[in-house]
């Protein structure tokens, strides 16, 4: 795995029947504020913290994206938008981001998560949460990294405030990797069961 490189070019979209990936840019502002000022019950647990607060506007939604974008470009971190079939309706997002960017590691952890480069995390909107759909979405995400990107490893990530996403990845061939000692917004660590 040390000689890992990313793909070039990056994957910018998937598309399936129903929905599709797109690299988030900020003409994706209006309807990403509203997929998450719609989930943003969930998704304060999802995050660990008050984000999205409820005082939060678009503008502020807009610097966000902005940054994400930015990311992109430089191929620090990639961020996606999950649309509808008609480009009109945001149904969520998908991180990819390096495993470096975690902080509060132990040794030992830091050396468990190394060979996996990359960790990816995502969120559905409410409506979605648990259903058919997430599950054709959660399926399309992980086949789409090991296929388009071509990570010889996956690792989802998630916390224990969110016991239906755990369960989508439990339901999904999945099994935990690791749970890590301090409690935070990326605390326990998914991987494809192997066989």
């Amino acid at each position: 795995m040390t000689d890992f490189k990313l793909p070039d070019p990056i994957p910018e979209y998937k598309e399936r029947k129903e929905f599709c990936f797109e690299v988030l840019h900020p003409k994706h502002v209006a309807l990403d504020y509203q997929a998450l000022m719609k989930s943003k019950e969930f998704l304060r647990r999802w995050s660990n913290s008050t984000w999205p607060e409820d005082h939060f506007k678009v503008e502020d939604n807009l610097i966000d994206l902005e940054w994400h974008y930015e990311e992109f470009k430089e191929k620090t971190a990639f961020t996606y938008t999950i649309l509808n079939q008609d480009k009109n309706q945001c149904l969520g997002c998908i991180y990819i981001k390096p495993v470096t960017s975690m902080t509060k590691l132990s040794a030992e952890e830091r050396l468990l998560l190394e060979p996996f480069h990359f960790f990816t995390i995502y969120w559905v909107i409410t409506d979605i949460k648990n259903t058919q759909m997430e599950n054709k979405i959660f399926n399309t995400i992980r086949d789409w990294l090991l296929n388009d990107w071509r990570f010889q490893a996956v690792l989802f990530v998630s916390n224990s405030q969110i016991p239906e996403q755990n369960a989508i990845y439990r339901n999904n061939q999945m099994e935990l990797f690791l749970d890590l000692q301090e409690k935070n917004r990326h605390q326990l660590f998914w991987v494809p069961i192997k066989g």
